[in-house]
Formats: structure tokens, C-alpha cells, sequence
């Protein structure tokens, strides 16, 4: 029984520790473009979604829900390989991975911005205005600094996902972190070491994340609520 015991040999993630640094720059690239265009986006799709004109309203309202019910490597897939040959529109994979995941991750953005900012009582908007704030020092001082704080564990976690949802990535051959890993493994036969080494990789990517929010939410509860 001790023969047939597997035998662990991380020698090969030294071998190939080259490809695992390009594949971790290009995750961590694919993660914040994802990020900066799905807030940007989804900042957008908020704003229209709290117009009073139902013609901007409602269909900012439909694609946020269309976007939250498809499954993401839907998504991916379809821009993919669906997209030229509808609009003979073709793109790189990995332009088509920020493409699909930032649109994606731009309806969860939308209800996170749209839901913080609805979440603080107007009450406070004319308290402001009461003491001779302007509208744009109320914003300023007093929404943005609650809403700010009741949207960043929600930002944080749909952040979270986003570098999670890059391993989607994969699937149209983008060399992110898990696609070189499943190419390493079939080539070495090393499927335990190099998975294992992915999903620690991915663990030493996030939990700084959630950490740093946690600081960040302190931080501002002393500021604004010592």
C-alpha cells in the first residue's frame, strides 16, 4: 500500500514559474479592467435606473435583470463565438473576456451603487441643505460618505467574484492562472501539485481583498462615527 501512496513533487510549479507569473499579470489585468468597466457601466445603469422617465427607466431596468440571469460562461461563450458571426464583429479572447465579464459584472455593480445610494434617508439630503450646503456638498458630505460605507462590503464581494470569474477565461483559451494550470498538469502529469498551487494562488489573490476592506470599513467608521 505504501508503493501504490502518491508521491508529491512540487518541482514542477519551480520549473514552470514563468508561465505562472505571466498567467498571474494576465488574471490580475483581466480582474481590474473587468472591475473598472463593470463600475463604470454599472455607475451608469444605476443612475438611468433612478430616473423618473419611464423610457429611461425601463429598459435600463430589463438589461440589468437580462444581464443577472445569464449564466456568465453564457456570456463569454456567446461574445465569443456568436458575436462574429452575427455582426462579423471578432475579437481577441482576451477582449472579449473584459468585454463579457464587465458587462456581466456591470448589473450587480448597478443594483450595489443603486441600492446604497436609495438606502439614505432624503431626510438627511435637507438637513444638509438646512445648515447652507449646496446640493453637490450635501452629496459630497453627507451621501457619499454613508452610501460609501453601506456599499463596500457589497463591492467587495462582487470584486471577489470578478477575480473568481476570470477562470472563465479559460474556456475561449485565455492563459489565465487556471487555463496554464490545466496545461501544465495534462503535460507533467502533476494534476495534484499544479491545481493545488492555483487554488492557493487565487487565495493569496482574494483575502488581501477582504482584508483591506475590512481596514477601509474601519477606517471610515471612526471618521464619521466617533
Amino acid at each position: 500500500m505504501g508503493d501504490a501512496a502518491y508521491q508529491w513533487d512540487f518541482q514542477v510549479i519551480w520549473d514552470y514559474r514563468d508561465v505562472f507569473a505571466r498567467a498571474i499579470g494576465l488574471t490580475l489585468s483581466l480582474a481590474a479592467l473587468t472591475i473598472l468597466f463593470g463600475m463604470v457601466l454599472g455607475l451608469v445603469l444605476s443612475l438611468l435606473r433612478m430616473s423618473p422617465l419611464k423610457v429611461v427607466r425601463w429598459p435600463a431596468t430589463a438589461w440589468v435583470e437580462l444581464l443577472r440571469a445569464v449564466p456568465p460562461l453564457v456570456l463569454v461563450v456567446w461574445i465569443y463565438y456568436c458575436l462574429p458571426i452575427l455582426l462579423g464583429l471578432s475579437m481577441p479572447a482576451f477582449q472579449t473576456a473584459v468585454l463579457a465579464l464587465s458587462l456581466y459584472s456591470s448589473a450587480f455593480f448597478a443594483e450595489i451603487f443603486r441600492a446604497g445610494l436609495q438606502s439614505i434617508d432624503r431626510g438627511l439630503v435637507e438637513a444638509a441643505s438646512s445648515v447652507g450646503m449646496t446640493r453637490s456638498q450635501a452629496l459630497r458630505r453627507v451621501v457619499l460618505p454613508l452610501a460609501s460605507q453601506r456599499m463596500l462590503p457589497p463591492l467587495v464581494s462582487q470584486c471577489v467574484l470578478v477575480v473568481k470569474n476570470t477562470a472563465l477565461a479559460g474556456y475561449i483559451a485565455v492563459a489565465d492562472i487556471l487555463y496554464q494550470g490545466q496545461q501544465i498538469s495534462v503535460q507533467t502529469f502533476r494534476p495534484l501539485e499544479v491545481l493545488t498551487t492555483v487554488a492557493v494562488i487565487f487565495l493569496v489573490l482574494i483575502v488581501p481583498m477582504t482584508m483591506g476592506a475590512n481596514v477601509i470599513e474601519s477606517h471610515i467608521r471612526r471618521k464619521y462615527y466617533r
